[in-house]
């Protein structure tokens, strides 16, 4: 030991004088003997420790020098600052620990129907080619997700101060699928292929006597010959590249590849399709277009499956075939297993459903007290909840309820079956002169009408309901349903029938010149009343050339007031659009729809896959 103290002198220095001072302050204090025994354990354990707070093992023999109480007090204490810990650490992720959206993923959609022609041009008539050109192609305006009308390929746009010129800038370094450059030239000849009666477009009547200019590769001026408020609407339809359709001939158009893999600017691009033994397309698959001018899709890939009927749909679907449903009827609803996993939208459509009287086809129609009839003895409110529950909601004129421009105060013709019985007597009944060997005396005619209606299941059971009501007041009703594909060619353009169920599309803007000017009538238009009244239309001439918004406000309802009053047609519902996703998709934001594509207008933001975020 003295080898070691001399070897190590300052160390042993430094215990002389710890133990010194030890027992200086021992004498010094000169405590009680059980404090003095505790103060000299106190100092030997701090001598001999290097930390004066306890380790692990220290602590393992904490209980045998406390009571149960102080044991159980500080046990309680570790769970008080466990919990705080744990609640500090839930409330810091929740405020500043986010889950956002990321990129991947595949998501697949169920549409009843086949591709034909996935082009701009002739789209408007088929929703499967819509939905198709909707996705590919982009266009200079779209709807958002309330109905609105945006920008899509446009930067801005001014109007001139006669509402007659309308100059649009588009966005610079827009590519095309393919790599090229979008600019000016191709809305030039976009438009060029619309206008020309070869192409034989449904979108042509829209610009009759319209000019088109290019001011520079980004900017171009449409030239009216009058001023039409509504007119940035018309401009929805996809541009098509000038560069892969140029050399293709009117005749060829229909037929080009380019219908089928069609190349534009939109969110996602062709990537391929996959076709049934007959022919038909089955599936048809997209990628994400990574160069898109806009947010870029989060989805990666995105299949559209093809069925003929709505009950293989359900089947699919049902089976784990598709993420998503692009229409269902309401009555089908019963038939999709595992609800509680799935998101029901109900959008609404800019749409009024209604039956249109053509006096020219029966007499009796000239009345207006049959069409009073006739219309009050429709239970509206009891066939929407027969057939489409929540999926419609009734129409009162000729623009939604839904619409800024509808008058909330007009006034309707409400369903009442012993007014509409005595309207229609009063009007059938015709007093017959008498003579000398007969006394005069009246005579009450009968009425009969012919109901036609497209060939849908849904038009059938509104059909039969209306039949129903009908028989009610005496009127003897036949049915006339005819196939889709015969209604614009055949009868709605030769006025062929004497009532007819159908919907109008009105879209986001209240312009409703096309269904109710007398210029509309015959084979000229779709003026399905034969409607002429010259109040109307010269409120409908102003309205639709007025710039200041509360100006078309007030002209709208007196149209409204005066189409109401003459009872050309019974309003009876506006439909909703009824879209099923199951839950594991995120982000869809929509409340109407003005077509049914426009259910994709917020499908750049849709996701399948999140990542955490830490926000401040």
């Amino acid at each position: 030991m003295s080898s070691f103290l001399k070897k190590n002198s300052t160390l042993a220095k430094r215990i002389r004088n710890n133990l010194s001072n030890f027992w200086a302050r021992l004498i010094k204090r000169t405590p009680k003997s059980n404090i003095l025994s505790e103060t000299i354990n106190q100092q030997l354990v701090y001598t001999l420790a290097p930390s004066k707070i306890p380790n692990q093992r220290q602590l393992h023999y904490l209980q045998r020098f406390l009571n149960p109480r102080e044991n159980l007090a500080i046990k309680i204490c570790v769970l008080i600052v466990l919990a705080n810990a744990i609640f500090l650490g839930w409330r810091f992720c929740k405020n500043h620990l986010e889950l956002s959206p990321a990129s991947g993923g595949d998501y697949s959609e169920g549409i009843v129907g086949y591709p034909q022609t996935i082009n701009p041009l002739y789209a408007t008539n088929r929703d499967v080619d819509s939905d198709l050109v909707y996705l590919i192609y982009s266009r200079l305006f779209a709807y958002d997700g309330v109905g609105q009308l945006k920008s899509d390929l446009v930067s801005s746009f001014t109007v001139s101060s006669d509402g007659k010129e309308y100059t649009l800038k588009l966005k610079d370094r827009i590519k095309w699928h393919d790599g090229e450059t979008l600019n000016a030239d191709d809305v030039l000849f976009t438009f060029a292929l619309v206008q020309d009666p070869d192409y034989r477009s449904p979108l042509r009547l829209g610009f009759d006597g319209v000019i088109l200019e290019k001011v520079d590769d980004l900017t171009i001026k449409f030239i009216l010959p009058q001023a039409y408020s509504a007119f940035p609407s018309l401009l929805t339809f996809g541009i098509m590249p000038e560069h892969l359709w140029s050399n293709i001939s009117p005749s060829a158009a229909t037929v080009s590849e380019l219908n089928l893999k069609p190349v534009g600017s939109g969110p996602f691009k062709f990537e391929s399709l996959i076709k049934n033994k007959n022919g038909r397309i089955k599936e048809y698959h997209l990628e994400r277009n990574n160069d898109y001018y806009n947010q870029p899709p989060y989805l990666k890939n995105l299949v559209l499956r093809f069925f003929p009927d709505v009950n293989e749909l359900i089947s699919a679907f049902n089976d784990g075939q598709a993420d998503g449903l692009s229409y269902l009827p309401w009555e089908s609803k019963k038939d999709l297993l595992a609800q509680n996993s799935l998101d029901f939208q109900e959008l609404k459509l800019a749409q009024v459903n209604a039956v249109f009287f053509n006096p020219a086809q029966n007499k009796s129609l000239s009345d207006k007290r049959v069409r009073q009839a006739l219309t009050m003895a429709i239970d509206c409110q009891a066939l929407i909840n027969k057939v489409f529950g929540p999926a419609a909601s009734l129409a009162n004129g000729p623009i939604p309820n839904f619409s800024p421009f509808y008058d909330q105060q007009l006034a309707v013709y409400n369903y009442n079956k012993e007014t509409a019985e005595v309207l229609l007597k009063e009007a059938l009944t015709v007093k017959i002169a008498g003579t000398r060997k007969t006394p005069a005396r009246t005579e009450t005619a009968s009425l009969e009408l012919t109901l036609t209606a497209v060939d849908t299941a849904e038009n059938h059971s509104v059909a039969d309901l209306i039949k129903t009501d009908w028989e009610k007041i005496g009127v003897k009703v036949n049915l006339n349903f005819v196939a889709p594909e015969e209604v614009n060619n055949s009868i709605i353009h030769n006025k062929d029938y004497q009532a007819l169920l159908y919907g109008e599309v009105i879209g986001s803007d209240p312009d409703i010149y096309a269904f109710w000017h007398s210029s509309q009538t015959g084979d000229k238009g779709l003026n399905l009343a034969n409607y002429n009244n010259s109040t109307v239309d010269k409120l409908l001439e102003s309205a639709r050339t007025a710039l200041d918004n509360n100006d078309r406000l007030n002209q709208y309802k007196k149209i409204q007031e005066a189409i109401t009053a003459d009872v050309p047609a019974a309003f009876l519902y506006t439909p909703s659009y009824s879209y099923i996703q199951t839950k594991k998709i995120k982000g869809f934001a929509g409340q109407s729809v003005v077509e049914p594509a426009d259910r994709f207008s917020s499908i750049n933001d849709w996701y399948l896959k999140t990542k955490k975020k830490l926000v401040w």
